[in-house]
C-alpha cells in the first residue's frame, strides 16, 4: 500500500486513528483550497483534509461517518457547501474505484452503497469489479508494491493535494449561470452532516471557499444561495464562514477553473482562513 497519495490518504480516513483538531469535509474544492500545512504552520493545531473527488453532502456523510467509526472525533470540523452543486441530485460516486482496497471497512461499504447499490457486488464478488479497474488504479498498485512514488504522491500532505499541473483558467468567457437550489436529498443530508457532528460535540461551521468572480460567472442567483446557508446556520446555531468575498477571487492566474484554486490560490486563502481561524480560536496547552 502507498505510504503517499490518495490511496495512503484514504487509508488514514477509513482505517487510521490518528486524533486530529480540525477536520476540512467536502469536495476536491475542499482537497484543492486547504493546504493543511500551511494551516497547522499558522494556527498550532493538527488538521486533516476529509476530502473526496465529486464528493456532494451523501458522499461527505459517508467519509465523516466512515472516519469517526476509528477516529476521536475532532475539536472542529469546516464543510464546504459547494453552492454551484447542490442543485444535482446524483448516485454518482467520481472515481468510485479508487475505493476497492478500503470496503473492507464495513460502515464505508454500506454507506457507500447507500449511494451507489453496486458497492455490495464490488466487495462480495471480485469478478464483479474487474471491468472498472482501470489503468490508473493498475498503475497505483504497481507503484506501491515496487515501492515507488507516482508523479503525484508528492504533491499530498495530510489529504490536501497541491494543484501545480494546471495552468490557466479554463472556459472563462463560455460558461452561463444558472439557476441554483436546494435538491431536498442533498439538503437532507446536510442536516445529517450537522447532527452527526452535535452527536459526537464537534463544533462545526459551513464554509463557501473562494470560487471565480465569487461564483456569480456561474450561479445567476449567488446571494440568495447564501442567504439559505445563513439561514440553515442560523437554525442549527453554528456558523457560516463566506469567503467568496477575498479579494483573490478576481484574479485568473489563481486559479485553474471557475470551481478551483490552482496552489498559488490555496496557499493565499489557506493564509486568510488560518489568521481568520486563529483569531476565533486559540490551540490550548495539554
Amino acid at each position: 500500500m502507498h505510504k503517499k497519495g490518495y490511496y495512503a490518504k484514504y487509508t488514514e480516513a477509513f482505517f487510521g486513528n490518528t486524533p486530529y483538531d480540525v477536520v476540512f469535509l467536502g469536495s476536491s474544492r475542499v482537497a484543492m483550497h486547504f493546504n493543511t500545512f500551511v494551516f497547522d504552520s499558522i494556527t498550532g493545531f493538527n488538521s486533516f483534509n476529509l476530502s473526496l473527488s465529486g464528493a456532494n453532502s451523501p458522499l461527505a456523510f459517508a467519509a465523516l461517518k466512515t472516519y469517526l467509526a476509528n477516529h476521536k472525533a475532532p475539536l472542529y470540523l469546516f464543510y464546504e457547501t459547494d453552492l454551484h452543486f447542490v442543485k444535482f441530485n446524483t448516485n454518482d460516486i467520481k472515481e468510485f474505484n479508487n475505493y476497492f482496497p478500503f470496503l473492507k471497512n464495513k460502515t464505508l461499504l454500506n454507506e457507500f452503497n447507500k449511494i451507489d447499490n453496486r458497492f455490495k457486488h464490488f466487495y462480495y464478488n471480485p469478478y464483479y469489479s474487474w471491468p472498472y479497474i482501470g489503468i490508473k488504479n493498475i498503475s497505483s498498485s504497481l507503484h506501491g508494491w515496487l515501492g515507488k512514488e507516482d508523479k503525484y504522491d508528492a504533491l499530498f500532505f495530510k489529504g490536501y493535494i497541491k494543484d501545480n499541473f494546471h495552468s490557466q483558467l479554463i472556459e472563462k468567457d463560455t460558461v452561463k449561470p444558472y439557476f441554483n437550489y436546494f435538491e431536498p436529498k442533498n439538503r437532507a443530508y446536510l442536516d445529517s452532516i450537522i447532527q452527526l457532528c452535535k452527536e459526537n460535540s464537534i463544533q462545526i461551521a459551513l464554509i463557501t471557499s473562494p470560487m471565480f468572480k465569487g461564483g456569480n460567472k456561474d450561479v445567476s442567483n449567488m446571494e440568495s444561495m447564501l442567504n439559505q446557508v445563513n439561514n440553515i446556520a442560523l437554525a442549527n446555531k453554528i456558523e457560516h464562514w463566506n469567503m467568496l468575498s477575498a479579494q483573490y477571487n478576481q484574479r485568473e492566474e489563481l486559479f485553474v477553473d471557475h470551481f478551483h484554486m490552482n496552489y498559488l490560490g490555496a496557499n493565499l486563502f489557506s493564509i486568510s482562513f488560518a489568521q481568520k481561524f486563529s483569531n476565533k480560536f486559540q490551540k490550548k496547552a495539554f
